[in-house]
């Protein structure tokens, strides 16, 4: 046994014992750059030996021989990323074989490796910034780094910076950030760890909500929120409470959780206030308005009717008589020719449901309902003959109150028995054309007629008195009573126009196919089957109290 400390080759003597072979005096050295692409060259080493000594190479990846890598020099590839390289020489001499392993190099740089992971942190709740690391890595420089955050492990759209803003829709969900590396050589990508479940925040309401309208049974209060902390964003609801005093024992209004609350009977005389209430996942607040004033009654009202009552017929927007309890129109909507009865708020048209129903669209009046009891209700089923209402999402007006505007058709009377004189019409109207047209009248035949309008017709057999145009929005009066008939406009004015000795037959407002149709305006026609002589002023003046024509 020969005591040189060195490995031997393992070829054996005759004799049995172990094989001579040379003896290394200096290890091999391997040098150059550990980097993926560069080459690594060994030195063979010092060694001592008999005869001629010849060497053999073998390079080895993680203590492990890399398949045909036998010389003097080794490429660094792909598989070698990360790994430990090293060389192993084997001298041979005359007596045998002995082999010496070379220094260590690596780790080679490659593909970017993770070694340790990405950390995030921050404050774990909605509105609060959270920030990750790169974690640590090695590879080929240059290294540099790309982030996606996720939610849910499913990536946030845009959230690419090392840092995070959280939103609504992390609440009550885990984040983590995806760090990815990139070299040359490619990429690779860590994920950092998890977040606890995303806190939200309580909403918090600042300030007292407010409502405005008219302190009125039958008028409408609107409430106003006032602003409100919280994440996620707080959904809000309402609800109106009613109270004796305005101070304390507030009950709340059964059904009365809307933005708005119709005064109704029962708040007579009361006190009433808004809560708005803001609530969201963690939890929720509210605030209550100050108290309203004390809820008044409706005025007394006293309609057209109640004053002059027995009226044949009676068309308007606005309620006539105080035991009136129909509609006011039916209207038809242009863009699907849905329709829906209209009827009064507060003795006044209902334009809130009407502009709510139009949708942004036009309303075209088919049915004009009679207020007088005698259910003579004007009616037009041909759609380009019905007069509109609403034009675009609103309601048109005269002055300050709606109208119906008449565009060449006219609405006919679903019943009308001939009517001899006295007859009283009173009526609002405005001509918007030049065109010839009676505004209301008989449909049947000029020796059956009963027309006043824009035109201002008193009617005779053959021959017909005709006041010039005018295009201002008028009160009409006619009292067909023979010789006493009188057609006058306003407060007063005194048309002139034959005796009107002939009776009246079917009913129609916006002309006919003797007159032409109308163009033009109409608020209100009211008859009587009688002498309105000596209420004629009074009526005149209770229709321009509500209209404000002169």
């Amino acid at each position: 046994m020969y005591g040189y400390g060195y490995q031997n080759s393992g070829i054996l003597k005759s004799s049995g014992g172990p094989a001579l072979g040379p003896v290394n005096l200096v290890a091999p050295v391997i040098s150059g750059t550990a980097e993926r692409g560069e080459t690594l060259s060994s030195t063979t080493g010092t060694w001592s030996g008999v005869g001629t000594i010849t060497y053999a190479y073998q390079w080895k990846r993680d203590g492990a021989n890399v398949s045909g890598a036998t010389s003097a020099s080794y490429l660094l590839l792909e598989a070698d990323d990360n790994a430990f390289i090293t060389c192993l020489i084997t001298a041979t001499d005359d007596e045998g074989s002995r082999s010496k392993i070379s220094n260590t190099l690596g780790p080679v740089l490659g593909l970017p490796l993770n070694l340790a992971a990405p950390v995030l942190s921050g404050t774990e709740t909605i509105g609060e910034i959270l920030s990750t690391t790169n974690g640590t890595w090695q590879g080929k420089e240059t290294i540099t780094f790309a982030y996606q955050w996720r939610r849910d492990l499913a990536n946030i759209g845009g959230a690419t910076s090392n840092t995070y803003e959280l939103v609504d829709a992390d609440y009550q969900t885990t984040i983590d950030c995806v760090v990815t590396a990139t070299n040359t050589f490619g990429s690779a990508a860590q994920d950092s760890n998890d977040s606890a479940l995303i806190a939200g925040i309580t909403p918090s309401i600042s300030g007292v909500p407010t409502f405005a309208g008219t302190e009125q049974v039958g008028e409408t209060l609107t409430a106003t929120a006032t602003s409100t902390l919280g994440r996620p964003i707080p959904s809000r609801t309402w609800k109106w409470q009613i109270s004796n005093d305005g101070v304390s024992g507030w009950a709340d209004i059964s059904g009365a959780t809307s933005i708005t609350y119709l005064l109704d009977a029962a708040d007579e005389n009361k006190y009433v206030r808004v809560v708005q209430i803001e609530t969201n996942g963690v939890g929720s607040d509210s605030a209550n308005s100050a108290a309203s004033g004390q809820i008044a009654a409706i005025p007394s009202f006293t309609g057209l009717l109640d004053t002059y009552p027995s009226a044949a017929a009676a068309y308007s927007l606005r309620q006539l008589r105080t035991a009136y309890s129909g509609d006011a129109i039916r209207v038809r909507r242009a863009s699907d020719n849905t329709e829906l009865n209209i009827g009064f708020v507060a003795n006044e048209l209902d334009t809130s449901s009407l502009t709510t129903f139009a949708s942004g669209t036009d309303a075209f009046v088919t049915t004009w309902y009679d207020q007088s009891g005698s259910s003579i209700n004007l009616l037009q089923t041909t759609a380009t003959l019905q007069p509109k209402i609403v034009s675009s999402g609103s309601v048109i007006t005269q002055g300050s109150k709606s109208a119906i505007e008449f565009l060449g058709g006219q609405l006919i009377g679903n019943t009308f028995a001939t009517k001899s004189q006295p007859i009283s019409i009173f009526a609002t109207s405005k001509n918007s054309s030049a065109s010839f047209g009676g505004a209301f009248g008989d449909n049947l035949q000029q020796a059956n007629r009963v027309g006043v309008g824009y035109y201002f017709i008193a009617s005779g057999v053959g021959n017909v008195t005709v006041d010039a145009e005018n295009s201002n929005n008028i009160i009409t009066s006619f009292i067909a009573n023979g010789s006493s008939s009188k057609t006058r406009i306003n407060n007063g004015t005194q048309l002139t126009g034959d005796a009107a000795t002939q009776t009246q037959g079917g009913l129609f407002i916006g002309g006919g196919s003797y007159f032409g149709y109308m163009t033009g305006f109409f608020q209100e026609y009211v008859q009587w089957d009688s002498n309105q002589l000596s209420n004629e002023v009074g009526i005149r003046t209770n229709m321009n109290d509500y209209y404000g024509i002169y």
